[in-house]
């Protein structure tokens, strides 16, 4: 590429969409594994009784962050694809009127 020009990146944009989704998988893994992971009260015997009402809005918490990072990934990776395949399309679109101003008087360029 030379110097004065100007190109966006769209597939390296959409290879970082796949990375950001499976970051998001791995996630996923991990938010389906808060319910297996859970103790009951049992667990913690009569000396211990008091750590559930401690632990467990911790716990929810920590599983609430889990849930909604997992769809603000999915959700960032569609938005990257989006975005990618949009700045193609608009430097596509843009080369071509360049390329076929040549025929014509007037060069006609978005503003």
């Amino acid at each position: 590429m030379a110097a004065d020009q100007v190109q966006f990146p769209g597939q390296r944009v959409t290879q970082h969409a796949g990375s950001v989704d499976q970051v998001g998988g791995a996630m996923e893994l991990a938010r389906s594994a808060v319910h297996d992971v859970t103790m009951d009260s049992g667990a913690y015997r009569v000396l211990c009784q008091f750590l559930p009402g401690i632990l467990s809005p911790v716990f929810g918490l920590g599983a609430d962050a889990l849930y909604q990072a997992v769809d603000v990934l999915h959700e960032t990776a569609s938005g990257l694809r989006t975005t990618a395949a949009s700045m193609s399309a608009t430097d596509e679109a843009g080369r071509d009127r360049i390329t076929t101003a040549g025929g014509s008087q007037t060069l006609e360029l978005p503003l």
